[in-house]
């Protein structure tokens, strides 16, 4: 059956100051599954005990859809809709029926359709793994890994009630050691092309001039850092009218690119590596390929040098984007191993 590539992202459990309990994360998420949903039944027994509105965007749900529970771990997808909302749709047949409108150029229809009765239209779908307090995850664009963290955290702390109140869920990103090699790391980019800037084709700066970069510098031992992105970076340094002055300027044949810079300036190898750390838990929920990492050579490591696996994985079928659960699972299982083999992770 035909495979489809994808990126399995790994991030850890973190217990800093007192965020989670003695037990493991996966160990938590399945006595959740197993706790009353309110009605006498278990949360396990029905999906609507596994619903909740996204906190920022309550039109939207999110939902544990499959899950299966082993006594090491536990597999699950999460899916994302809106309740009752209707899909745009591109009508390519009749094509010659086409009204004619004066400087109007030729369109295909354009028309919603609402999702046939009992179904939901699906805005995004992540497969996940939890081994003890080792998470793996296939995200979809609007599931990443700040999504699960909220997810979680309501799952275990608000609906099941099975960790405190005062816990919630952080997962922790790491930074690929072969990626870094025995070099030390002076700073991490973060950045991209600013969406507005973007045209068609555009080509490859000539000129370094050309690319806005800004150095950032933070306290050593600060807390995590959140950075916004492209506009907002913009937005934050200039202000909105200056920001959209700079975009105003850009000439269509270029693109505007921003670029941060945090790095750090100590002597003492310890603070460094608690400075890395501190970075890496501030940068875990930047979506893929926005973190590099350079080191004293100059080299920048790799498009994202957070740890991560590529693997083929079994589609329901040829033409289909969903994949094959088991499937899914056992890959994972399998770059945990990797993972572990290798010295990546520890147990």
């Amino acid at each position: 059956m035909a495979k489809k590539p994808c990126r399995i992202h790994y991030r850890r459990l973190s217990r800093e100051e007192g965020a989670f309990p003695d037990e493991t994360l996966s160990d938590r998420i399945a006595a959740a599954l197993e706790a009353d949903g309110g009605d006498g039944s278990k949360i396990k027994e029905h999906v609507k005990h596994r619903t909740v509105n996204v906190p920022t965007q309550p039109e939207y749900q999110r939902a544990l859809n499959n899950f299966a529970v082993d006594d090491t771990y536990v597999f699950g997808t999460t899916c994302l809709f809106a309740p009752g909302q209707m899909q745009a749709l591109l009508k390519l047949a009749d094509d010659d029926a086409q009204p004619e409108l004066e400087a109007v150029l030729e369109a295909y229809e354009i028309a919603e359709q609402a999702a046939p009765e009992g179904h939901e239209y699906l805005h995004g779908l992540s497969y996940w793994l939890a081994v003890g307090d080792h998470f793996y995850q296939i995200q979809s664009a609007s599931l990443q890994v700040g999504a699960m963290e909220q997810y979680l955290t309501w799952l275990l702390a608000s609906k099941a009630n099975v960790i405190g109140a005062e816990h919630y869920v952080q997962l922790q990103a790491l930074f690929d050691q072969d990626q870094l090699a025995d070099d030390e790391p002076t700073f991490i980019q973060v950045g991209g092309i600013v969406p507005e800037t973007l045209h068609a084709d555009p080509p490859q700066p000539e000129d370094p001039a050309n690319v806005i970069e800004v150095e950032e510098r933070e306290k050593l031992g600060g807390g995590a850092l959140g950075w916004a992105k492209s506009r907002e970076i913009l937005n934050d340094l200039y202000g909105a009218l200056k920001a959209q002055e700079l975009i105003d300027a850009v000439p269509d044949e270029a693109a505007l690119e921003v670029l941060v810079s945090i790095g750090y300036r100590a002597k003492k190898r310890k603070i460094q590596k608690n400075f890395m750390k501190d970075l890496a838990s501030g940068l875990r929920n930047l979506p893929d390929g926005e973190v590099t990492v350079r080191t004293k050579s100059g080299t920048s490591k790799g498009a994202d040098a957070r740890l991560f696996q590529d693997m083929g994985i079994t589609k329901v079928d040829g033409a289909s984007g969903l994949l094959v659960l088991e499937d899914a699972r056992d890959q994972m299982l399998e770059v945990h191993r990797r993972f572990l083999h290798d010295g990546k992770i520890t147990p």
